[in-house]
């Protein structure tokens, strides 16, 4: 009996992180004709976005993807995201795909006033993610990135991140641009218990982060600063 809950304990013991991914982009094509043959099975595509990435005025291509629901109702389902740049030919080629960089269907408590969908946009060449997450406390946290041509990678440049107590009127405010180092986090608050009281900035800090790049593929969103 020993024996035999060894054996079956010992392959969680052992279980590789990269092969037990629920999301693979090496299976992914490299190129092709539509962006819907980007999207694997058991996956269907949840949000899409078209800009201009890399100023050559052609349309590119940012595809959020979900895990198809399963038999069980209050199934855990994974994200993905995947950035497609438009090529003269056509096609559209891969260059930055991810599972990690935001909460799964289930993960977190669903926002009052949205659809729990994180917002997808593409502006002045930069790639936008947003989720908003939580009710008594509230996260809103933007993720944004740029396609960078000399590593032909997609990088990680800012981080917008909001956390907000509703009970206490209590918010903080963190700005990170990657690109300098810079950080500034500022605290937002208001007395609940004095009569007409409004919020004030009770404080503003600075700090430094590392500036070496950090591409979508590298990113977990636990492990964020």
């Amino acid at each position: 009996m020993i024996f035999l809950s060894a054996l079956l304990v010992a392959p969680l013991l052992c279980a590789d992180p990269v092969t037990d991914r629920v999301f693979k982009p090496e299976l992914l094509p490299a190129k092709a004709a539509r962006p819907m043959a980007f999207v694997p099975a058991g996956w269907m595509l949840e949000r899409q976005a078209a800009g201009d990435l890399n100023a050559d005025k052609r349309p590119d291509q940012v595809l959020l993807l979900v895990e198809r629901p399963s038999a069980a109702p209050d199934a855990k389902r994974e994200r993905a995201v995947v950035v497609l740049l438009a090529e003269p030919t056509g096609q559209f080629r891969r260059v930055g795909a991810a599972g990690a960089v935001l909460p799964c269907v289930g993960c977190d408590e669903t926002a009052a006033g949205t659809d729990g969908v994180p917002e997808l946009a593409i502006s002045k060449g930069q790639v936008s993610l947003r989720h908003i997450a939580g009710n008594a406390q509230t996260t809103d946290r933007t993720l944004r990135f740029r396609y960078e041509s000399t590593a032909d990678r997609v990088r990680l440049v800012g981080e917008d991140h909001i956390r907000s107590s509703r009970q206490v009127l209590d918010t903080t405010v963190r700005h990170t641009d990657f690109l300098t180092g810079q950080q500034q986090t500022e605290r937002i608050y208001a007395d609940p218990k004095a009569q007409g009281s409004t919020r004030q900035l009770t404080s503003r800090s600075t700090a430094t982060v590392p500036t070496a790049p950090r591409y979508l593929e590298d990113l977990n969103l636990n492990t964020l600063l």
